[in-house]
């Protein structure tokens, strides 16, 4: 985020730097030297269409993220095979959402930051983290449930689950190190209107941003998106050939897992590296850089949209927790309804346990078990 908005001063001549000697001159430069690129291009109707889509996802991200650690958080003990990874990614995705009312008032702001230095590396250092944490987690994830799938010998499964707490605390680790290189330069720039920005050495500037936009679409894409689309495939051809009751489901379902991947970060990568690339790299015409800037923002708020699908596809696509789901809510509902009705206590008592008790004249009570169907993989 504030590296692009360091970026978009670079669209003036390099080779007339020599005159400016600090960041105040430089600002100055910048805003009388960009290139004259006519287009009616309107900041309100983006400053609102932003508003509205990262309300939307804040509302249904915070619901359903929330929803999902409660669920795992309760079956974590109990044998759930990736449980432990799909708790710690909706712990990730759930950071994420909560960053979003600071993007939501600094866009309808102008991109003016009112809550001083501190919050302004805090608060991009805690997004970064969270969202190298969520995608390493589906990572993980993905190689896990394949080699679930593929190893049973009696080593792994005496370590499994010990091997899962390991790659998870070393996920958090490692995300928490990443984001280090670029948050270290951002700053709180006291122009006209203080801003949070990208503000590497002077000297060395287009050389940092271009490491970090490397480093970012490195470790946020080129390297998962294969990892990912590998051992997807190869779990889908497993479950075919070995032929599972519903192959052809989960082949749909990986299908789901790569496209929404690819779609929410493959246009947010892309247009960080041109952009980072323009002007020392490559050349882009006038009115292209001026699309992409103006649709950044867009771009990188849609990437937020993994926060929502990735409850729907890897947890309310599963029968096995919408019961799991269902057996959180019947667990606590009865609590409610007895405090404020205890004469009906044996009445509701019977309506919510997990058995359906059938009685007929003259024969003794069967009770038979609701469904619960598992897999003993967790495929979606």
């Amino acid at each position: 985020m504030s590296l692009l908005a360091g970026l978009s001063w670079q669209v003036s001549p390099a080779n007339d730097f020599g005159e400016i000697h600090n960041w105040d001159e430089l600002l100055y430069f910048f805003n009388h030297t960009l290139p004259e690129c006519h287009m009616k291009l309107r900041e309100d109707t983006k400053q609102v269409t932003l508003f509205v889509l990262y309300l939307a996802i804040f509302v249904v991200g915070l619901v359903e993220n929330l929803l999902v650690i409660c669920v795992n958080w309760r079956c974590l003990g109990r044998g759930g095979l990736l449980n432990l990874y799909i708790f710690n990614m909706a712990i990730a995705d759930l950071g994420i959402i909560l960053s979003l009312p600071v993007w939501m008032l600094e866009v309808m702001l102008d991109y003016t930051w009112l809550w001083g230095s501190f919050s302004c590396r805090f608060t991009h250092y805690f997004y970064f983290a969270n969202m190298y944490s969520s995608i390493f987690f589906l990572v993980c994830l993905s190689i896990d449930r394949y080699v679930t799938l593929t190893n049973a010998s009696p080593s792994w499964q005496r370590h499994e689950h010990r091997m899962r707490r390991a790659v998870c605390a070393g996920v958090w680790v490692l995300s928490a190190i990443i984001p280090l290189p670029e948050v270290v330069h951002i700053q709180l720039v006291e122009s006209s209107e203080p801003m949070c920005l990208f503000m590497a050495p002077f000297e060395t500037y287009n050389t940092w941003a271009l490491v970090v936009a490397l480093f970012t679409t490195v470790l946020g894409f080129m390297l998962p998106f294969p990892l990912l689309v590998i051992f997807n495939v190869l779990t889908a051809c497993r479950l075919r050939r070995e032929g599972w009751p519903e192959g052809r489901r989960h082949c749909l379902l990986v299908c789901a897992y790569v496209a929404v991947f690819a779609i929410c970060w493959l246009p947010y990568h892309v247009t960080l590296l041109l952009l980072t690339l323009h002007g020392t790299h490559v050349s882009l015409h006038c009115y292209l850089v001026r699309l992409l800037y103006f649709f950044y923002d867009i771009i990188d708020c849609f990437s937020m949209f993994h926060c929502v699908a990735n409850p729907i596809l890897y947890n309310f696509l599963s029968p096995r927790f919408r019961n799991q789901l269902l057996s959180t809510v019947v667990h606590y509902l009865p609590k409610v309804r007895a405090r404020g009705d205890r004469r009906a206590s044996s009445s509701s008592s019977s309506s919510t346990q997990h058995s359906i008790i059938i009685t007929k004249e003259g024969a003794q009570p069967a009770a038979r078990q609701l469904p619960h169907p598992s897999l003993p993989l967790r495929l979606s």
